[in-house]
Parts: structure tokens; C-alpha cells; sequence
């Protein structure tokens, strides 16, 4: 299998009925997505997954805390954001990752599922999904489940102390440490479980992937592709858009198994 999948878990237990979260792995290719241009290995990616009704959809991805709830396919044309949320159960929420964490969410009671994009920037777009069905659905905490899939972990993420004194200001000191004064370590796990403990959401309703992109190894090799591990040689004044042909972009998904 090119890519892995795990459940929404409820009361610390794997929720059957649920729908699946998905990430494709390092093997699978490049999905990065643009909506001027197309992806061949990620047309042919999706293709094996979504049956013959179902559709990935995915906003083209700004860094920010936007998310979009839609029901049908048109609604997300063209529009940019990290965040995608639905009811529509032939519709496969996706964005894509490298390094960045992927936050999967299911709610048990409107049975609204989708996917964020969390970076460094848009660390608390979970904090805006639960506002978005909270006041859409009435969604209450008790009821919402969430993934924080494969990402950067703390053992490869240092930051510099202007952010770390942000992080620690937003979402708890204990998301960072101190490396040598200068320079710290930074856990968007613990920054997020921060957040979903502010808004109430049971530990017990949180999955959390103990995978590094950066460093984990499977067989071996390494499983994920890494904006910093691909891109760690390269000139330091490079333009992003020259970095970003160089790093393998995950794509991270729900979805329903007909």
C-alpha cells in the first residue's frame, strides 16, 4: 500500500463506523496540488482510492487559518485556504503536507469529517474548525474526534526565540524548549494538544502519530517526504518556489471505504 490509514478514535477506542484518514508516503510521489496545474501522480494517486463517485477535493494551500465547510464539489473551486470540511460522503477532503501537521476531524454527531493544514502560521485552524461546526452544526467537544497525523517533530523543528516566545505566548510554554539560548526545539504536537484541550475535546477523542517527516525510518529508509530534511543542502537564498521542486509533498485525506 502507497500510503497509510488509521481511525477517529472515541472514548480512547477505534470508531468502526467512522471514516478512515489517509497520507500518501514518500513512495507515492509528489501530490503537489496547484489549481493552474495538473499533477499526473496525483490524478493517479486518488484515482485508486476514491470509487467511481467520489471526488478528492483540496483548497490550494496560503498558510493561513481558513477552512471551508462544502457540499458538493463546485463550492471549492479555486479557492484558497488549509482547511476543508464536509457531511458529503462521496467528497475526500485533502490537503497536502511536508513537514507540516495534518489534523484530521470527525464529528460523531452531524457526522461532519474533514482535513487542516497546520503550520507554524496556521497553528489554531483546529480552534477554527470547532467554530465552524459549532456554529453550522452545534457540534460540542465531546462529540468531535481528532488525528494529528505525521509531522516535523520536536527532535527536528528548531525555531529562533521570536517564535518560540510566540508559540509558548499562544499555546503553552511546554510546546518549547530551549536548545542553546539562541535557538529552540518546538512541538506543534504539544502547541495543538494545548488547543484542543482549551476548547474541551477529550484526550480520549485525540490520536495523536508518534512519526517525525524529518527523521522517521521505515526499513530503513525514510517514510515521508521533508521540506527541511529534501531541502537542507540547498542555498539558503534560494527562492521557495526553487525549494519546492526539491521536497516530495504529502497528500493528507478522509474518506469513506465503500
Amino acid at each position: 500500500m502507497n500510503f497509510l490509514t488509521g481511525h477517529f478514535f472515541y472514548n480512547g477506542k477505534p470508531l468502526a463506523s467512522a471514516p478512515l484518514w489517509g497520507m500518501s508516503v514518500l513512495k507515492s510521489g509528489n501530490m503537489r496540488f496547484r489549481w493552474n496545474e495538473t499533477n499526473p501522480v496525483r490524478e493517479k494517486f486518488f484515482s485508486s482510492i476514491c470509487a467511481e463517485k467520489r471526488k478528492a477535493l483540496q483548497p490550494e494551500l496560503i498558510h493561513s487559518k481558513t477552512v471551508y465547510e462544502v457540499s458538493s464539489a463546485d463550492e471549492i473551486f479555486q479557492k484558497k485556504g488549509d482547511g476543508i470540511l464536509t457531511s458529503n460522503k462521496f467528497i475526500v477532503p485533502a490537503v497536502t503536507v511536508a513537514d507540516c501537521m495534518p489534523v484530521f476531524v470527525y464529528d460523531k454527531n452531524s457526522n461532519v469529517f474533514g482535513v487542516l493544514h497546520s503550520g507554524w502560521k496556521g497553528t489554531g485552524i483546529a480552534a477554527e474548525a470547532f467554530y465552524m461546526l459549532n456554529k453550522k452544526y452545534g457540534s460540542n467537544p465531546d462529540d468531535l474526534c481528532f488525528v494529528l497525523g505525521p509531522h516535523i517533530n520536536s527532535c527536528c523543528y528548531s525555531i529562533d526565540k521570536k517564535r518560540a516566545e510566540y508559540f509558548s505566548e499562544n499555546f503553552g510554554s511546554s510546546c518549547v524548549s530551549s536548545i542553546d539560548g539562541n535557538k529552540y526545539s518546538l512541538s506543534l504536537t504539544d502547541a495543538n494538544l494545548y488547543l484542543l484541550r482549551k476548547i474541551g475535546i477529550p484526550d480520549g477523542n485525540i490520536f495523536v502519530s508518534k512519526e517525525c517527516t524529518c527523521c522517521f525510518k521505515e526499513n530503513g529508509a525514510f517514510k515521508y517526504g521533508s521540506f527541511r530534511r529534501q531541502t537542507s543542502s540547498l542555498p539558503q537564498d534560494l527562492p521557495l518556489e526553487e525549494k519546492q521542486k526539491h521536497f516530495t509533498v504529502q497528500a493528507a485525506f478522509v474518506f469513506y471505504s465503500f
